[in-house]
């Protein structure tokens, strides 16, 4: 299950003259207006701004659940006739721009803070950062997709104690794409068998509208704590 994103979008209206943006404002206050946008499915909020510089320019901000839900309504508008109103009013073609927030780390940061997610107790933490199409191979080479390891991870056969990061040994980027292997400590019990050992996990992450995302995972057969660990060569 993929982590759901709000979906922020900008829309720029500039009117020819103070009555094209007066008529405006009434028809946002009437009953076809604003709260038919609050009520849509999917709309988290909307807010309109007038600019300082130009008084019959309006900007109004809008968060939706998803892209979907913003072009669901969008194409509402249309149906109903309202963007046929606006462009009797507007001096220009509207500017509607989708908006993501800016991510302040760099990509080596944000996949290893996926990794420390991955590695949660609780699975639904780590699984908020898989593509809803992921593959994940099991240490016996059975294919798990997103709905099968769902089901896997909430089964009542399986519980898990505890599930440590030990290290990161390597992590690549390579444009849009890349991979990161890593190890862990897990105790855990799966179908009745106790189970304590270390393991070694590769995840391919891919860069999919400004978020990495695990698209691909593969875990290695366990080993006994007390054996010696997996060593891996310094990059």
């Amino acid at each position: 299950m993929a982590q759901q994103q709000t979906h922020t979008v900008k829309a720029v209206f500039t009117f020819k003259n103070n009555e094209c943006k007066d008529k405006f404002v009434e028809f946002c206050n009437g009953e076809n207006g604003l709260s038919v946008t609050r009520g849509w499915q999917g709309c988290q909020s909307i807010e309109c701004y007038e600019s300082h510089e130009n008084s019959n320019q309006i900007t109004i901000w809008q968060k939706w659940d998803s892209p979907e839900c913003h072009a669901s309504y969008v194409q509402h508008r249309h149906d109903d006739g309202s963007f046929d109103f606006l462009g009797e009013l507007i001096a220009s073609p509207p500017e509607i721009v989708p908006l993501r927030s800016v991510n302040f780390k760099t990509d080596r940061e944000q996949i290893e803070e996926i990794v420390r997610d991955m590695c949660s107790v609780d699975y639904t933490v780590g699984s908020k950062h898989m593509h809803e199409k992921c593959v994940f191979v099991r240490p016996s080479g059975n294919p798990l997709n997103m709905t099968q390891w769902v089901e896997m991870m909430t089964a009542t056969d399986v519980t898990v104690e505890s599930n440590d990061l030990v290290s990161i040994n390597k992590v690549e980027v390579c444009g849009d794409m890349a991979y990161v292997c890593y190890t862990t400590h897990g105790v855990f019990n799966y179908k009745g068998t106790a189970n304590d050992d270390v393991a070694v996990l590769t995840s391919v992450l891919q860069r999919i509208d400004g978020r990495w995302q695990v698209v691909f995972g593969q875990r290695s057969t366990g080993r006994s704590p007390s054996e010696q660990a997996p060593v891996f060569a310094e990059a």
